[in-house]
């Protein structure tokens, strides 16, 4: 017994002197970085008195009172401003201060590579725009005034290097200058596939939920505006760029695309419209003007360089954003996730730390990465965590083009959820806090167990987010400082997993701060029969490429504003999830919380949907894909097709993995119907049935003033054909049905330029309409295609006339 004790009495002191060495350690480590400050920034030949506007400060214990914080430099550290004796005096003897040089208020790379006679845009930051405003125009001829920027106190110039460092740097009304980068647009990383985030399942299975009412802001170039796609939903807009792009038709087509063209030209909310704005002003778009345009959600698929701090862009989106909680910017991750930052706290680190662009660095806003139609993140993609290790980005999509596309795909999902949470609660829209709280939650767990710095909260699932605001999946409310709320939930046996997310969104920090969070709110679930309290999912932070690849750990956030706790195989149960307001400085703080539970050994498929799925002359693989929870990895299953309803089955794949929920089946060169079986141990689940055949594709015969033939091919189970056009509405009408494989339309009557031909299936199943075409641009005339000569011998001319209709004919 004495031994057991004795034992027992040594490894607790082990751990405490273990602790001790770690806790003087980490001192050691934070007084030197502490001093590495001082040197940095103190002009250590000038004496402390209150002649200086700015000091640089660190101190042990709590911060000192009376103190005003320009920018906090580490936890002990700052940047501040002193005007008052009674302050300064007691201030002076307790903590270490010297007048601070003018080097803080530079970004990490302001001047990098530009001689000193180069004009160049520089962004402003001020304590005082009015008095900065006042003193630039003393100096106006030797700058250009370029923008102003009230949310984030900024002004842009333009203005030599020299000038800026002799002139401007000095100013005590500036706090920070950056210099001002281009957007581009992110592109090329690879194509597109809509069985991805359960897109067509969201089509076809949730009715009506479409966008409708929804604007969606398109921040670059201008879409085009005719685009067939596009045509009668792109909203007047003041602050439009002047040029048109294809990338920006693209995007737009991704968000909201109308499918008039195809399916693969239907975006995910083909009610909404669009709100164009151009990138060439980085910062945050006026908010009135955003306001008259209905804007609630904002793509953004471009990017600058590689930034790692919190510039004035970040503050200018994250102020707009907490003066306007239902707004919600969506920005691409950026196309660089090969590259690493040139400098801040992740110098130098492949293939981490490198979006695109400071205004990414803000904390209310979603980062979106890339995933390709194989299920890989491209190595282009770029990653997280952001400059003050918070994670980003936040969720990962299918990219048709890079990350640009994904941003896009997420826009989409949004202008959805919108609409779907304004129809039932008198069309007013959700708060920003409410979208990201269950886009995180319902996301798809891929590439590492857990959240990571490639993939955030996962793959976006488009299906299910919009599934979780029609049935209310959510609860929220708001705390002051120390309070704690709380809520109930009992876990029925066979839950397979327990999620759990909380977002908030948070006012600005100083610019170019060492942390962007001010107000911390803390998640946890507890299990309410023995106490076990789950933390949220935390990643190590520390600059190290092996130390950020590492998997979560269960600890206490206190970087970011958004916190998830997910439980696997919880036990049945009651549990409390309680949010605490643990720092709070800006009472009281308004936030969401969404719960989801999903069942062990379910089973949905999730694509195909409809027969528009399968086109086997586009894609000679279709993916099937579906949605289960099972506790074994290794629980396989049996896939099946059948091609008669049923009748009878064919196996295409014996013991796959269910987990996967996946697998790419070659198409066979059929006529046919299709139905998929996957067979179980806990039960058999099939698909919609579908049909395999060619998609019609319609020519035009003639082109007349007055009349214009159009023919396809026969499709093996019509009993008609439905045929489409476009004219005085942004989507394709049906026009009028015909048994045929032709028909002839008089001009007078159907004026349309635009048709389709959709096949009428005898067996009712819905068919794939024909891609639609402009009767302008496929190269038929009135009777004749072409008609050419080859000279022959003894000049004689061999005519050649190319009839498109010879049918219609006489003479």
């Amino acid at each position: 017994m004495m031994r057991c004790l004795l034992w027992k009495f040594t490894f607790i002191l082990f751990i405490i002197l273990i602790a001790e060495v770690r806790s003087v350690h980490s001192q050691e480590l934070n007084s030197r970085f502490s001093d590495s400050l001082f040197q940095l920034y103190a002009e250590t030949t000038t004496p402390v008195s209150l002649e200086r506007p700015y000091y640089i400060i660190d101190w042990q214990g709590q911060q000192p009172p009376g103190i005003k914080i320009i920018r906090q430099l580490g936890e002990k550290t700052a940047i501040i401003s002193l005007t008052d004796s009674l302050v300064f005096q007691p201030l002076k003897q307790k903590i270490h201060i010297s007048p601070a040089n003018d080097k803080w208020k530079l970004s990490s790379s302001v001047f990098e590579k530009l001689p000193s006679d180069n004009e160049t845009a520089f962004i402003l930051v001020a304590t005082d725009m009015t008095e900065l405003l006042r003193l630039l125009k003393v100096l106006i001829n030797d700058l250009v005034i370029i923008r102003e920027d009230s949310p984030s106190n900024s002004i842009v110039i333009k203005a030599s290097v020299a000038f800026i460092k002799e002139k401007i740097l000095p100013l005590a009304q500036v706090v920070f200058i950056d210099r001002l980068a281009a957007a581009v647009p992110e592109v090329s990383i690879i194509g597109y596939n809509r069985s991805f985030h359960g897109i067509n399942a969201l089509d076809y299975s949730l009715p009506g939920a479409n966008g409708k009412n929804i604007v969606a802001g398109v921040k670059e170039q201008k879409m085009q505006e005719a685009d067939i796609d596009l045509v009668k939903r792109v909203v007047a807009s003041p602050i439009a760029a002047t040029n048109t792009t294809s990338h920006a038709t693209v995007i737009s087509s991704i968000i909201g695309g109308a499918g008039n063209s195809f399916y693969d030209g239907r975006g995910i909310a083909p009610a909404a419209k669009f709100f164009p704005s151009t990138f060439d002003n980085l910062f945050a778009d006026n908010t009135g003007t955003l306001t008259a345009g209905n804007v609630t959600v904002q793509n953004h698929s471009y990017g600058t360089v590689i930034q790692q701090f919190y510039g004035a862009e970040a503050v200018s989106y994250d102020a707009q954003a907490w003066q306007n909680k239902n707004l919600l910017h969506i920005f691409s991750a950026g196309n660089r996730g090969t590259e690493a930052a040139a400098d801040g706290r992740y110098a130098n680190i492949p293939g981490y730390a490198n979006l695109t662009g400071n205004f990414k660095m803000a904390k209310n806003i979603l980062t979106i990465g890339a995933i390709d139609n194989k299920g890989i993140i491209p190595a282009e993609s770029s990653a997280g965590p952001l400059y003050d290790g918070r994670l980003a980005p936040q969720l990962i999509a299918l990219g048709p083009n890079g990350t640009s596309d994904a941003a896009a795909m997420v826009t989409g999902t949004i202008a959805v959820m919108q609409q779907v949470f304004a129809d039932s609660n008198s069309q007013q829209i959700p708060p920003a806090s409410l979208i990201k709280a269950i886009l995180f939650n319902t996301a798809d767990d891929v590439h590492t167990a857990g959240i990571d710095f490639k993939t955030g909260f996962g793959l976006l699932n488009s299906f299910e987010a919009v599934k979780a605001v029609q049935q209310k999946k959510y609860d929220g409310g708001s705390v002051v400082q120390g309070q704690q709320w709380t809520r109930n939930i009992t876990i029925p046996a066979g839950t397979a997993q327990l999620k759990v997310t909380l977002c908030w969104t948070d006012t600005t920090a100083q610019v170019n701060n060492n942390k962007a969070l001010i107000n911390d709110l803390d998640l946890e679930v507890v299990q309410l029969s023995n106490g076990t309290v789950y933390k949220p999912w935390v990643l190590s932070t520390v600059a190290a490429a092996d130390s950020l690849a590492k998997l979560p750990v269960r600890k206490r956030d206190s970087l970011n504003t958004a916190e998830q706790v997910s439980i696997w195989l919880p036990a049945t149960g009651n549990y409390q999830v309680r949010v605490t307001g643990t720092l709070i400085n800006n009472s009281p703080i308004p936030f969401h919380v969404t719960l989801q539970t999903d069942t062990m050994n379910n089973f949905r498929f999730t694509s195909p949907q409809h027969t528009s799925d399968i086109n086997r002359q586009e894609n000679s693989n279709l993916d099937i894909r579906w949605r289960t929870f099972v506790a074994d990895t290794n629980t396989t299953g049996n896939l099946y097709i059948s091609y008669n309803s049923g009748n009878t089955w064919e196996m295409i794949k014996p013991s796959h993995k269910i987990y996967t929920n996946y697998f790419s089946w070659p198409i066979k060169d059929t006529s046919s119907r299709a139905l998929f079986r996957m067979e179980t141990g806990f039960g058999n689940f099939y698909s919609n049935e579908v049909v395999i055949s060619k998609v019609i594709r319609p020519v035009i015969d003639f082109f007349c003033t007055d009349s214009l033939g159009i023919s396809w091919n026969r499709h093996i189970y019509a009993s008609g054909y439905r045929i489409y056009g476009l004219i005085d509405s942004p989507y394709l009408k049906p026009l009028f049905t015909v048994t045929d494989t032709f028909t002839v339309l008089k001009r007078s009557i159907y004026p349309q330029q635009v048709f389709a031909v959709e096949p009428v299936l005898s067996n009712g199943l819905p068919a794939a309409r024909s891609v639609a075409f402009n009767i302008n641009f496929q190269g038929t005339k009135c009777f004749y295609r072409t008609l050419y000569h080859t000279l022959l011998d003894g000049n004689l001319l061999d005519l050649v006339l190319e009839l498109s209709a010879p049918s219609y004919v006489d003479s």
